[in-house]
């Protein structure tokens, strides 16, 4: 044992063997440290991917995603690694997600984010119509989608002896708030850093209520003799929990409505189309034509 342990103090002590220890040692550690980094730069992960080319405001579904192995190296921290992140999501409205393309956190936004988001889910019978407001009339910002509101009219006139005359009623009920809108068109309510002033409620009612608020912003924008102003005012709608099916918009006050109608007129579209039809126009040419050749004709035998 003693002998052992002295051989071994010997071979330590030389120095070439040392030496060799040390180079081992070293491109060992070095052996490694390459595999290690190879392993770190190969080292599959799943991420998803479009199984097919996905359109500018496309909702994304559970079909339209596959899966595939990436190397880490290849995946930047802007790509999303897990389809519970995408679903129900939609692409934006300036991107086209191609077919074996990986999704993008630029590229997805919620559906409230997009620029027309106003328009999904819209009734084909109804229009939109944009009610500008400001911090006071949207009750500080106490609007907000997916509420309903009252539409008030207040009316304010002046006699010729200058007595001033308000009237205050409700003229649309229960109407489906679908956007808050700051004046550069941007969502008031979306998560944001910055303070957002409301400019504009988005509402879409049936034609003939868009043709009496019309008519009502009108009239109080033109004559000297009225003043009329398109008051938003929140309401209990929805608020206790129950389902708001079957909740319809419409006109509260029929005074309101005859006082806009009487101080307005409507002119049906097919009036203000002028169908002509070709040959009748051209039948009528040449019977004026002809009229004027025989007038001519009558006042020649005349003079003859």
């Amino acid at each position: 044992m003693n002998n052992l342990g002295l051989k071994l103090k010997m071979f330590l002590k030389n120095k070439n063997t040392v030496t060799i220890l040390c180079a081992l040692l070293a491109i060992a550690v070095l052996i490694v440290a390459y595999n290690w980094r190879v392993r770190s730069a190969i080292d599959p992960i799943r991420v998803p991917y479009a199984l097919d080319t996905i359109d500018p405001r496309t909702e994304i579904t559970a079909d339209m995603i596959g899966y595939r192995e990436i190397a880490r190296s290849a995946v930047t921290s802007d790509v999303i690694r897990n389809a519970n992140d995408l679903i129900g999501y939609y692409v934006n409205a300036n991107t086209i997600i191609p077919k074996g393309s990986m999704f993008y956190n630029s590229t997805i936004v919620k559906k409230e984010e997009l620029p027309d988001a106003a328009l999904y889910d819209m009734p084909l019978d109804e229009t939109l119509y944009y009610l500008g407001v400001n911090i006071t009339t949207s009750y500080s910002n106490s609007i907000l989608p997916g509420n309903y509101i009252d539409i008030y009219m207040q009316t304010i006139t002046t006699d010729v002896d200058g007595t001033t005359k308000v009237m205050v009623g409700k003229l649309v009920s229960d109407v489906l708030v679908r956007a808050v809108k700051t004046s550069n068109g941007l969502n008031v309510f979306e998560s944001s850093d910055e303070a957002r002033i409301p400019a504009t409620i988005i509402f879409s009612v049936k034609e003939d209520i868009h043709l009496l608020l019309r008519k009502a912003a009108s009239i109080g924008n033109l004559s000297d003799e009225y003043r009329i102003d398109i008051i938003p005012v929140p309401n209990t709608t929805g608020f206790d929990g129950n389902s708001t099916e079957g909740v319809v918009t419409q006109v509260s006050s029929e005074y309101l409505r005859n006082f806009i109608e009487e101080r307005s007129i409507y002119i049906p579209e097919e009036d203000l189309v002028e169908n002509v039809d070709p040959n009748e126009d051209d039948t009528t040419n040449e019977d004026n034509t002809t009229g004027q050749n025989n007038g001519n004709t009558n006042e020649e035998d005349q003079q003859s």
